[in-house]
Protein backbone atom coordinates (compact mmCIF):
# COMPACT_ATOMS: atom_id res chain seq x y z
CA UNK A 1 0.00 0.00 0.00
CA UNK A 2 1.02 3.51 -0.65
CA UNK A 3 1.58 6.21 2.45
CA UNK A 4 -1.56 7.81 1.67
CA UNK A 5 -3.46 4.71 2.20
CA UNK A 6 -1.76 4.21 5.48
CA UNK A 7 -3.04 7.12 6.68
CA UNK A 8 -6.46 6.46 5.25
CA UNK A 9 -7.41 3.08 6.75
CA UNK A 10 -8.09 2.45 10.44
CA UNK A 11 -10.76 3.73 13.00
CA UNK A 12 -10.80 7.59 13.89
CA UNK A 13 -13.03 9.16 16.87
CA UNK A 14 -13.27 12.75 17.87
CA UNK A 15 -13.68 11.22 21.72
CA UNK A 16 -11.37 14.11 23.42
CA UNK A 17 -12.85 16.90 21.23
CA UNK A 18 -16.50 15.90 21.68
CA UNK A 19 -16.07 15.68 25.68
CA UNK A 20 -14.69 18.69 25.72
CA UNK A 21 -17.38 20.59 24.22
CA UNK A 22 -20.61 18.53 24.09
CA UNK A 23 -22.86 21.55 23.22
CA UNK A 24 -20.65 21.86 19.49
CA UNK A 25 -19.40 18.16 18.78
CA UNK A 26 -21.19 15.24 18.70
CA UNK A 27 -19.16 11.74 19.31
CA UNK A 28 -18.72 10.24 16.31
CA UNK A 29 -16.32 6.97 14.68
CA UNK A 30 -15.32 6.85 11.27
CA UNK A 31 -13.72 3.96 9.91
CA UNK A 32 -11.94 3.24 6.64
CA UNK A 33 -10.95 -0.53 6.04
CA UNK A 34 -9.34 -1.63 2.96
CA UNK A 35 -10.67 -4.20 0.91
CA UNK A 36 -8.23 -5.28 -1.69
CA UNK A 37 -6.70 -2.88 -4.32
CA UNK A 38 -7.37 0.35 -4.19
CA UNK A 39 -10.63 -0.18 -2.40
CA UNK A 40 -12.08 1.13 0.72
CA UNK A 41 -15.02 0.63 2.71
CA UNK A 42 -16.09 3.50 5.24
CA UNK A 43 -18.88 3.83 8.02
CA UNK A 44 -19.48 6.68 10.23
CA UNK A 45 -21.56 6.20 12.95
CA UNK A 46 -22.55 8.43 16.87
CA UNK A 47 -20.56 6.23 19.65
CA UNK A 48 -21.77 3.08 20.40
CA UNK A 49 -25.11 3.08 17.49
CA UNK A 50 -25.19 2.14 14.17
CA UNK A 51 -23.78 3.87 11.15
CA UNK A 52 -25.97 5.96 10.08
CA UNK A 53 -23.25 6.13 6.86
CA UNK A 54 -21.69 3.24 5.05
CA UNK A 55 -19.76 4.09 2.07
CA UNK A 56 -17.15 2.93 -0.18
CA UNK A 57 -14.00 4.72 -1.84
CA UNK A 58 -11.76 3.99 -4.28
CA UNK A 59 -8.17 5.59 -4.46
CA UNK A 60 -6.47 6.75 -8.04
CA UNK A 61 -3.21 8.40 -8.21
CA UNK A 62 -3.17 11.96 -9.74
CA UNK A 63 -0.22 13.18 -10.94
CA UNK A 64 1.65 14.09 -7.77
CA UNK A 65 -1.66 13.77 -5.96
CA UNK A 66 -4.27 11.30 -4.97
CA UNK A 67 -8.08 11.52 -6.23
CA UNK A 68 -10.48 9.42 -3.61
CA UNK A 69 -13.92 8.85 -5.58
CA UNK A 70 -17.10 8.39 -3.28
CA UNK A 71 -19.43 5.19 -4.38
CA UNK A 72 -22.33 3.73 -2.46
CA UNK A 73 -21.82 0.26 -0.62
CA UNK A 74 -23.87 -1.54 -4.17
CA UNK A 75 -20.87 0.24 -6.17
CA UNK A 76 -22.83 3.03 -7.34
CA UNK A 77 -20.39 6.50 -8.27
CA UNK A 78 -21.61 9.74 -6.62
CA UNK A 79 -20.27 12.25 -9.80
CA UNK A 80 -19.18 15.33 -8.44
CA UNK A 81 -18.50 14.30 -5.09
CA UNK A 82 -14.07 13.40 -5.73
CA UNK A 83 -11.75 14.64 -3.11
CA UNK A 84 -8.01 15.59 -4.18
CA UNK A 85 -5.30 15.00 -1.83
CA UNK A 86 -1.71 16.81 -1.91
CA UNK A 87 0.98 15.59 0.68
CA UNK A 88 2.31 18.77 2.68
CA UNK A 89 4.83 18.47 4.75
CA UNK A 90 3.69 14.82 6.59
CA UNK A 91 0.35 15.71 5.96
CA UNK A 92 -2.15 14.95 3.65
CA UNK A 93 -4.63 18.03 2.65
CA UNK A 94 -7.93 17.39 0.76
CA UNK A 95 -10.93 19.27 -0.60
CA UNK A 96 -13.29 18.40 -3.35
CA UNK A 97 -12.77 20.04 -6.62
CA UNK A 98 -16.07 20.92 -7.54
CA UNK A 99 -19.75 22.28 -6.64
CA UNK A 100 -21.46 19.08 -7.70
CA UNK A 101 -21.38 17.29 -5.00
CA UNK A 102 -25.07 17.36 -4.03
CA UNK A 103 -26.78 16.50 -0.46
CA UNK A 104 -30.47 17.27 0.55
CA UNK A 105 -30.56 18.78 3.72
CA UNK A 106 -34.32 19.62 5.18
CA UNK A 107 -35.53 19.03 1.96
CA UNK A 108 -33.34 21.68 0.26
CA UNK A 109 -30.66 20.93 -2.13
CA UNK A 110 -27.59 21.57 -1.13
CA UNK A 111 -23.44 21.11 -2.62
CA UNK A 112 -21.30 19.51 -0.22
CA UNK A 113 -17.67 21.40 0.28
CA UNK A 114 -15.17 19.72 1.96
CA UNK A 115 -11.57 20.50 4.28
CA UNK A 116 -9.69 17.54 5.10
CA UNK A 117 -6.72 17.13 6.73
CA UNK A 118 -5.24 13.87 7.24
CA UNK A 119 -1.76 12.96 9.59
CA UNK A 120 -1.14 9.27 9.98
CA UNK A 121 -2.80 9.61 13.95
CA UNK A 122 -5.82 12.27 12.93
CA UNK A 123 -8.17 12.90 10.34
CA UNK A 124 -9.58 16.63 10.50
CA UNK A 125 -12.76 17.20 8.73
CA UNK A 126 -14.69 19.93 7.74
CA UNK A 127 -17.81 19.16 5.47
CA UNK A 128 -20.09 22.11 4.58
CA UNK A 129 -23.45 22.06 2.86
CA UNK A 130 -23.71 25.50 0.68
CA UNK A 131 -27.22 26.51 -0.73
CA UNK A 132 -26.60 27.07 -4.37
CA UNK A 133 -27.84 30.40 -5.13
CA UNK A 134 -27.26 32.33 -1.95
CA UNK A 135 -23.93 30.12 -1.19
CA UNK A 136 -24.83 30.32 2.50
CA UNK A 137 -23.62 27.86 4.97
CA UNK A 138 -26.93 26.09 5.62
CA UNK A 139 -25.15 22.80 7.29
CA UNK A 140 -21.72 21.68 9.19
CA UNK A 141 -20.00 22.71 11.68
CA UNK A 142 -19.90 26.61 12.93
CA UNK A 143 -16.64 25.59 14.92
CA UNK A 144 -14.31 24.08 12.86
CA UNK A 145 -13.12 20.59 11.63
CA UNK A 146 -14.02 17.40 13.55
CA UNK A 147 -10.71 16.17 14.95
CA UNK A 148 -10.86 12.44 14.62
CA UNK A 149 -7.48 10.91 16.32
CA UNK A 150 -6.54 7.09 15.45
CA UNK A 151 -7.95 4.71 17.51
CA UNK A 152 -5.91 1.43 18.70
CA UNK A 153 -7.93 -1.57 18.82
CA UNK A 154 -8.28 -1.30 22.74
CA UNK A 155 -10.09 1.94 22.28
CA UNK A 156 -13.30 2.38 23.65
Amino acid sequence: MTLFHDYLEGTFDNKEQALKHPTRYARIIVTHKWIGGDWFEGTQSYHKREPYRQFRMRVFPDGEKFRVRNYTLNGDYKSGCDTIFEMVGNKFYGKNIDCDCWVYWKGVKTYLTNDIILGYNFYHVMDSGIEPVTGKKLWGSQWGHLEFKRQTSSAG
